[in-house]
């Protein structure tokens, strides 16, 4: 212990280690499903057909999705370990944020309390668009600090690429762009930075790589943009309402961290615990400065545009915005509080994390009882039928699938011949599907037998379908019984 206690890189290595083992796990012993709304095998099926746009989102998690499988099995177990992995690269790039503001343990320790963030534990195992915001925002805040520290032009290029690649995941993310604009105008020490080059280099690195993305939202009558003005009940006051909620949801998140740090501090003897000099000094330094600017601004920023756009608020988005919040929790503790008994928080992480595995039978028992959404669907077995069904009728490749989302994205998912998911049985919303591609390679709709707008959509399907079967697939435990209703168009 005494080496490791003099060997931070070698901590954190088998702490992100722990978590990335714990958390895949975790995730693949407690839940039947990827995920409940079919988020994840959208994702897969929109990153294999490598377009620079997708009429919900924009591009980068789903190509990060298709790459990570062009190399790993598709199977459940491989899209925790990409989640564990995703929240674990955010937890290495918050460290050296840290070692900014902590001495080495504390910066260990900062990293520590990550394990006990719902945030970027229960919520980041379904990686989506918000879950994949997590490194990139912190790679972001990193390395926009480095450039501050010594305007090294390295560090202003892999700036404009980090910030790239958080908005080509989410829009959300100009909130935190939008903070760093903020922070270089407003901050006396920052403004001359607007002259230098890196600035420019960096600005200039970001266009670049957004630019196929802002063509393709010209081409495609901004889609993502349609999508997300559509989302909520419309309300004029619906950013004003949700805002107390959301702002109360950030703070709920915190309380296990607090509940672990006030456990470490009473194990370390008795005393006054708290102070606010260290938090103070932040403004005192330019970094400093810059760590509130992305942190609170952000926030801030986020508050603003929704309250102004009339979006309302969830507690999803918050996600991102934890990057650095065990860093300034732990700068309100007193020196001292946390150093007599170091192992206090590596010890509660590793009981958590073998509290979680030990108990996760009892967990997936308990998700069994969640029939809301997907959650109860065999998308796997409904897969497989699918494709049995294909190839039993047609000698020929199986490759579209359209219908409901998750029989559509499932099957591109876990159907051995990947065929390529319709996006709600619509050729506007799938441009890389063309009907001439349909009308020579067949396609399978999919829908459950009482889904009647998805067979209403069947059955208008511009290219008509002469095939039609129905079968019945048992769910998890025999719960009961999954009729889905198949559209086959042959081959040419």
């Amino acid at each position: 212990m005494r080496s490791l206690a003099k060997a931070p890189w070698a901590q954190i290595a088998l702490l992100l280690i722990f978590y990335v083992i714990v958390w895949t796990l975790y995730a693949t012993w407690t839940q039947r499903n990827l995920d409940g709304f079919g988020d994840m095998l959208e994702n897969y099926s929109w990153g294999i057909a490598w377009q620079n746009g997708y009429f919900k989102h924009p591009p980068l998690f789903a190509w990060i999705t298709a790459a990570w499988f062009s190399v790993l099995p598709r199977a459940d177990w491989a899209y925790y370990l990409l989640s564990a992995v995703n929240s674990a690269v955010m937890f290495f790039f918050s460290w050296r944020i840290a070692v900014r503001f902590l001495d080495p343990w504390r910066a260990v320790l900062s990293t520590a309390l990550f394990f006990f963030l719902p945030p970027v534990t229960f919520l980041a195992i379904k990686y989506n668009a918000n879950a994949a915001m997590l490194p990139f925002w912190a790679g972001t805040a990193l390395f926009y600090l480095r450039f501050l520290e010594k305007r090294r032009l390295v560090d202003a290029v892999i700036l404009g690429a980090l910030a790239a690649g958080a908005v080509l995941i989410k829009y959300y993310s100009a909130a935190l762009l939008g903070a760093i604009c903020l922070h270089v105008l407003l901050d006396r020490q920052a403004r001359p930075l607007l002259a230098s080059l890196g600035v420019w280099l960096a600005s200039a690195t970001f266009l670049i790589l957004i630019a196929p993305h802002v063509y393709w939202l010209f081409q495609n009558d901004f889609r993502p943009l349609t999508y997300a003005a559509e989302q909520g009940d419309g309300s004029a006051l619906a950013g004003v309402v949700s805002a107390p909620r959301f702002l109360g949801a950030l703070l709920a998140y915190l309380l296990p961290v607090l509940l672990v740090l006030l456990i470490a501090i009473l194990r370390n003897g008795r005393g006054a615990w708290f102070e606010t000099r260290r938090f103070a000094a932040l403004r005192t330094s330019l970094v400093g400065r810059a760590l509130l600017w992305t942190n609170f601004g952000a926030l801030a920023l986020t508050l603003l545009l929704g309250v102004a756009f009339a979006v309302e608020f969830s507690s999803v988005w918050a996600l991102p915005l934890y990057f650095a919040a065990p860093i300034l929790l732990l700068l309100f503790v007193r020196p001292g509080r946390l150093e007599e008994q170091r192992l206090a928080i590596p010890a509660a992480v590793v009981i958590y994390g073998a509290a979680l595995l030990a108990l996760s039978p009892i967990i997936r028992s308990e998700e069994a009882e969640d029939m809301s959404h997907y959650n109860a669907v065999p998308v796997r077995s409904i897969a497989t039928q699918i494709e049995k069904a294909w190839n039993e009728r047609f000698d020929a490749p199986f490759v579209y699938v359209a219908g409901d989302k998750i029989l559509a994205s499932g099957t591109t998912f876990y159907a051995a011949s990947r065929p390529y998911s319709m996006q709600e049985s619509s050729f506007q919303l799938t441009p890389w599907i063309t009907e001439a591609d349909v009308r020579a390679r067949g396609i399978a709709i999919a829908c459950f037998a009482d889904q009647a707008w998805c067979i209403g959509r069947a059955e208008k399907f511009p290219v008509g379908a002469v095939a039609e079967e129905e079968f019945t697939v048992p769910g998890f435990n025999g719960e009961r019984d999954w009729q889905v209703r198949l559209f086959l168009v042959p081959p040419a």
